[in-house]
């Protein structure tokens, strides 16, 4: 029996592997069918990776970080409470915090069952939730660690012009309670483009 991660989209991937290396080590990755040998468990020194931007599943080799949990549920309640966004995700990438939110806002799939004239004729919460949860998804925000003995962290946002497409410096070095509440606010508004 393979070991199985059911993704955000209720997608299910299955660990396999394959062919093994030139020198000799196995070869593992997660596909949606097995077709290769099934893999129980998750071998020493890997972890599973769910990208934020598909919710494609990944084996990858397991990267530290001086991020902890509480940081990272911290700062997905706090994206929770303050922004206007319908959905959103914390990754930590090393000694980072990415916020991602979905490229589909509630308005936009309130306008897409107007324009189609079904919108009353589905449950329309249950299909919002399933279009958005599905829909890909953007970096926004990002909280670098900058002093782990004090917890101090700069903020940056992404920006969005195609010939910049990098990280733009915002704010900090600060405790990550005041950048977040601070911040988190402006995603889903105009204002967010403002940061700088």
């Amino acid at each position: 029996m393979a070991y199985e991660h059911t993704n955000r989209c209720g997608e299910t991937y299955y660990l396999q592997a394959g062919k093994p290396t030139k020198t000799g080590k196995p070869r593992y990755h997660f596909g949606r069918k097995l077709t290769k040998t099934a893999v129980e468990e998750i071998p020493a020194g890997f972890e599973v990776y769910e990208s934020p931007e598909r919710g494609i599943v990944y084996l990858r080799k397991a990267k530290p970080s001086r991020i902890s949990d509480f940081e990272r549920e911290f700062v997905a309640e706090e994206i929770q409470k303050h922004a206007d966004v319908a959905d959103s995700i914390v990754d930590v990438d090393g000694d980072s915090l990415v916020v991602y939110t979905s490229s589909m806002s509630n308005q936009n799939v309130d306008e897409l069952f107007d324009m189609l004239g079904n919108g009353r004729m589905f449950g329309l919460a249950t299909v919002r939730a399933s279009v958005v949860r599905k829909s890909p998804y953007e970096k926004m925000l990002r909280f670098d660690l900058a002093d782990a003995d004090e917890r101090l962290f700069t903020a940056q946002r992404w920006c969005f012009r195609g010939s910049i497409d990098n990280w733009i410096f915002v704010h900090g070095p600060a405790p990550l309670d005041e950048l977040v509440q601070e911040l988190a606010p402006h995603l889903g508004q105009e204002s967010f483009f403002e940061l700088m």
